[in-house]
């Protein structure tokens, strides 16, 4: 499919549309319902297996650190280390992907995540530790861009969301299962049994991908990259001129989108250091119903998207996008003015479901709104954004917790997700276009 970029500030976020104006709406290519059941269920496995990967540090490497008689400062520099991975390289990623190819983007991120937990068991030397996270984290940046681009490489608008709700589950499934599986493991055999055994899961996984994923960038868009590649080295400079202004123009043309995953990924990482303090010295609670509460949206957020993805395939995407945020606000204003205990479990409940619905409705926007040229650059761009609000908030929260109190962070993020709930309802515009078929 040819054809430029498209403005999002025109997108018609209805149900069933992909396109804009004249633009044809894009229509995978044929595949068996098996086949794309079969790519896409292993896709989620991946993303299920990558994500308990990365929980299970969160149990074991402080107790790894206190016993090499380091602390918090080399933990926080480590995951420090993986988000600046996965912000800067995203973008890359996801520009390779629409240039080799999908599978071989995700084939590299898995066997970079055998190799770095292989590192990770038996490297002792703290500056190795920050390396090879940054490593993983870049690495791993390649998975989800790939992912979702193969999601809308072979299925049409109307079912996108069903399986971006079923990715979100196995991301949110693994990072839920990724500490309990974590520090069992360490308490029965020790800390390079967790490293070692989920190593050896994703190499399976690696075997399995270079027989059962089949390449769904089409080949005569390969084709036409390549040779835009070939064209573009004959022209030196001007070549790269051009392309950073086709990136600057992607910035610009999904910038609403950008900015709205920007700020709801931002809100609970600023907020989320000073839950457990306050749970403990103002609401009296201790670690375990405080734990309770984390749970409970954990299990929220694993559940709720594939409950509720076919939701996107019947309601208006914008409709879903400003009432997910809306409701995504929920634990942070709760902590605000509910300190029943029950209340706060419904509170986290109701911010599970605001992910839920806001999730598929706007993975299957950005998808909705993309050339098969573009695609998984698009989807790159995304993944900077959101790796970007990850490695900001806690450090922004470090930066003000001593000026601020922690009922002020609450209301930060609570009126934060609120604001992004407006703004998606003043920029999104929902303009009838005519079908596929008119045009």
């Amino acid at each position: 499919m040819q054809g430029t970029p498209i403005n999002t500030g025109n997108l018609d976020l209805s149900p069933g549309e992909s396109q804009l104006d004249s633009t044809p709406a894009f229509i995978p290519p044929a595949r068996p319902k098996r086949q794309v059941t079969t790519t896409l269920s292993f896709l989620s496995g991946c993303i299920a297996l990558l994500m308990t990967g990365f929980g299970i540090i969160i149990p074991v490497y402080p107790q790894r650190l206190q016993a090499l008689g380091l602390g918090a400062e080399t933990l926080a520099l480590m995951e420090a280390g993986f988000g600046l991975g996965m912000f800067l390289f995203s973008t890359p990623m996801g520009t390779l992907a629409g240039r080799i190819g999908r599978k071989p983007v995700v084939l590299l991120s898995l066997a970079g995540f055998v190799l770095t937990n292989v590192f990770l068991a038996f490297v002792n030397l703290p500056p190795l530790f920050i390396v090879v996270r940054f490593l993983e984290g870049a690495l791993a940046a390649g998975l989800m861009p790939a992912s979702m681009a193969m999601v809308g490489d072979i299925l049409p608008v109307e079912r996108q969301g069903r399986w971006i709700g079923i990715m979100t589950t196995a991301q949110a499934s693994g990072i839920a299962l990724g500490p309990g599986i974590g520090g069992f493991l360490y308490q029965s055999w020790g800390f390079t049994t967790p490293f070692l055994l989920t190593s050896g899961l994703a190499l399976i996984a690696v075997l399995l991908a270079l027989f059962m994923l089949p390449e769904t960038l089409p080949q005569e868009v390969r084709a036409s990259i390549i040779a835009q590649q070939k064209n573009g080295q004959s022209q030196g400079k001007a070549a790269l001129d051009a392309g950073t202004r086709s990136m600057l123009k992607l910035l610009w043309l999904f910038a609403a989108f950008v900015l709205i995953d920007f700020g709801i990924t931002f809100t609970y990482p600023f907020t989320l250091p000073q839950y457990p303090f306050f749970f403990e010295k103002v609401l009296h609670y201790n670690a375990a119903e405080y734990g309770v509460i984390v749970s409970a949206y954990g299990l929220s957020l694993a559940i709720f998207p594939l409950l509720l993805g076919r939701i996107s395939e019947l309601l208006p995407k914008k409709t879903l996008i400003v009432l997910g945020c809306v409701l995504g606000a929920a634990l942070n204003l709760g902590m605000l003015f509910l300190h029943q205990y029950a209340l706060l479990i419904a509170a986290a409940v109701i911010t599970g479901l605001g992910s839920a619905l806001l999730a598929p409705a706007l993975g299957t926007a950005y998808l909705s709104a993309t050339t098969d040229q573009n695609r998984s650059q698009v989807m790159g761009i995304r993944g900077s954004a959101i790796s970007l609000a990850v490695l900001l908030a806690p450090l922004t929260q470090a930066a003000v917790s001593h000026v601020i109190t922690p009922q002020i962070s609450f209301a930060i993020g609570g009126v934060l997700a609120l604001f992004i709930a407006l703004f998606a309802a003043i920029t999104l515009k929902q303009r009838a276009i005519s079908s596929s078929s008119s045009s």
